[in-house]
């Protein structure tokens, strides 16, 4: 049974077995090349799963490998390498260490034009078919977020330490965006992952003859986690920027146990690290 649906002029005819994409304009397309075509044909496995987020269509299957193709309703075809990055971080965001075992291959389909892709509507649509299609797991934010850690309060307490700029609604959307980028890659997660285990252990004194609770002196374990997240994601520059955080704890970060707040501070010090470089 066929589905059709028109996203902007991208016309879009979903059959048992595979999609297939049109555009009067023409379409441009990437993956492990860019290609101006005038159709698309993608193959798509049984158990496959399509989600519409905006202007973006998301369609993900896993088989011998873990499959997207993301058609863009915008006229962005000359920024289609954004949106094939957009698209590939929030497939490693959202499926996390399975992309490692699994691979992955991703597609972006757009229309031509010099648009700026939308990127919410490309990340919810991707993340949404992924999970329609693997097992539901919580990931590191929703780990985070059950600490009361959201990518909002990030923000507002990366912003509580800038001097010598306006904190504009520009700043904060920048600042974002690189923590959404931080958050895409796999060594951020397992370190983030890895306090946030970490620390539930202590919490419940599962690990005999280590009780952190009080944040002893003597404990620097936690800095040496949050200095690793910062030169991940922004190398030894935001090291320095990560005491700054570690120090002052302004925001969410005062509230948080011995090992998530400095591996926080990481995230939030090596992402300011890039906003500024």
């Amino acid at each position: 049974m066929k589905k059709k649906m028109n996203v902007n002029g991208a016309d879009i005819v979903v059959e048992e077995d595979h999609v297939t994409v049109s555009a009067d304009s023409g379409l441009v397309t990437a993956d492990s090349s860019i290609r101006i075509e005038d159709e698309v044909r993608h193959d798509l496995p049984r158990g496959h799963c399509m989600v519409r987020d905006g202007d973006a269509v998301a369609f993900s299957s896993t088989g011998d490998v873990m499959d997207v193709l993301v058609v863009v309703g915008e006229p962005c075809g000359d920024r289609i390498p954004e949106a094939l990055r957009i698209s590939v971080e929030e497939v490693s965001s959202a499926a996390g260490i399975l992309t490692e075992i699994m691979g992955q291959r991703v597609r972006v389909v757009a229309l031509p034009g010099d648009e700026r892709p939308c990127e919410d509507s490309i990340r919810g649509a991707v993340r949404r078919s992924l999970q329609g299609v693997l097992l539901d797991g919580p990931g590191v934010e929703e780990l985070l977020e059950a600490r009361g850690v959201t990518i909002d309060g990030m923000v507002d307490a990366g912003m509580d330490l800038v001097v010598g700029v306006d904190v504009t609604a520009e700043l904060r959307d920048r600042l974002r965006s690189e923590i959404q980028r931080a958050l895409g890659d796999l060594n951020v997660r397992a370190l983030l992952a890895a306090a946030l285990h970490l620390e539930g252990d202590i919490e419940n004194l599962r690990i005999l003859g280590v009780d952190l609770r009080d944040d002893p002196a003597f404990l620097y374990s936690d800095e040496v986690l949050g200095m690793a997240v910062a030169n991940q994601v922004a190398g030894t520059k935001a090291i320095f920027n990560f005491k700054r955080y570690d120090e002052e704890k302004p925001g969410i970060l005062g509230e948080l146990g011995p090992m998530v707040d400095d591996a926080v501070a990481g995230l939030i010090a090596g992402c300011m690290s890039r906003l500024f470089e």
